[in-house]
């Protein structure tokens, strides 16, 4: 299956040889670019090469191959670079000192809840968050009967709920959780969106009882003078996978953080416990899927466990097919009637077992039920 994908990779590759070198920047940037031939990167594009970057959520690679070869492009170019990775700075920033507000009301309060993703995941992975970019901070809900308590702690930070109309009665609070996952939350003062995840993964109507310990075995660690919790590293890698592979992979940084994260911690991480975490969340084809796909893109080997363990080739192979698709498209995922079934397929190729290929159907026509009672947002 691994040379199937492979050759597929190089077919999507080859067509565009703009992508291929902006793999060959992210592949090299493991080794620092150390072992990059610069003559296999196209600079010639580079106002598409920059484009790719933005929308691969990419660009700190990009900075700092350019910064490593600064002969390759202009002195104007290089400044739009610097330009754009000091304005993402400025809002990574921004959005480290909005996490700890909303951290700090949390604990006083005695909130169950565990940060994902952003600012903490930036300086976990790259040492500095400033480097990573999030559209939005991600907080999970340990316990759902708690979203009173979160509405009203981020209300006092002057955030709003953009479907809080959504949330006015029961039985309105309970078909709007069952349909979607997270509540959206804005703040205009201080420009920042938060993301409340009120279940850990979509999708999961009749199959919740899969992440009844999700939370089970939280760490908290030091952060920012305070402490936050945060999954266990086996939990939180399938978590990133399963995002991931939810998304089809169609943001490269996915990718990345994915990859990052097993490099660096590839010596505690215990494969056997990620098989087993992935197991009991039926989420072991993304994990699979993954890594398969960091084979395709940066060549980067596929442990033997997961060699071992694979299951349905053929679904796997579909699945990874789709993805390069998804990743290579110059438009990103597309909004085309067809493009929303088509994802709706590969979610269900995705989710192994009756029930769950049951669940992603229901939950679609559920957020469409949602929308066609109380509308989009407001």
């Amino acid at each position: 299956m691994a040379e199937r994908v492979a050759f597929m990779s190089s077919m999507f590759i080859l067509s565009n040889p703009l992508f291929d070198s902006f793999l060959n920047i992210l592949s090299a940037s493991k080794d620092e670019f150390s072992k990059l031939d610069t003559d296999s990167v196209n600079v010639n594009e580079f106002s598409k090469l920059s484009t790719l970057s933005r929308r691969h959520s990419s660009d700190y690679y990009l900075f700092l191959f350019f910064q490593q070869f600064p002969h390759l492009i202009s002195q104007e170019q290089m400044n739009q670079i610097r330009e754009r990775i000091t304005r993402q700075a400025v809002r990574s920033l921004n959005q480290l000192n909005v996490l700890i507000l909303i951290c700090s009301s949390l604990n006083n309060n005695n909130i169950k809840y565990t940060i994902i993703k952003g600012p903490h995941l930036a300086r976990t992975l790259y040492g500095n968050e400033s480097t990573k970019v999030s559209v939005d901070l991600d907080i999970m809900m340990v316990n759902p009967n708690d979203l009173s308590d979160f509405n009203r702690i981020l209300a006092d930070l002057d955030f709003a709920c953009t479907e809080k109309k959504l949330l006015t009665g029961s039985w309105k609070q309970k078909l709007y959780i069952a349909a979607k996952r997270e509540v959206h939350y804005f703040s205009r003062i201080a420009g920042c969106a938060v993301d409340l995840h009120v279940k850990p993964f979509a999708n999961t109507i009749l199959t919740q009882w899969r992440h009844r310990n999700f939370f089970s075995d939280l760490e908290r660690i030091p952060f920012e003078g305070i402490t936050i919790p945060v999954l266990p590293p086996e939990k939180y890698f399938v978590y990133l996978c399963h995002h991931g592979a939810c998304h089809q992979f169609a943001r490269l940084g996915w990718l990345m953080d994915i990859r990052n994260f097993y490099d660096q911690r590839k010596e505690i991480l215990v494969m056997d416990k990620i098989l087993s975490v992935a197991g009991s969340m039926n989420t072991k084809r993304s994990v699979t899927l993954a890594f398969y796909m960091l084979e395709a893109l940066f060549h980067d080997p596929v442990p033997e466990k997961i060699k071992q363990t694979t299951d349905r080739s053929g679904t796997l192979e579909w699945l990874a097919v789709n993805c390069l698709k998804a990743v290579s498209h110059e438009k990103g995922e597309g909004m085309t009637l067809k493009a929303r079934f088509d994802r709706i397929v590969y979610l269900v190729k995705l989710t192994k077992g009756f029930a769950g290929k049951v669940d992603v159907v229901l939950s679609v026509l559920l957020r469409h039920l949602v929308l066609l009672l109380f509308g989009p947002k407001g």
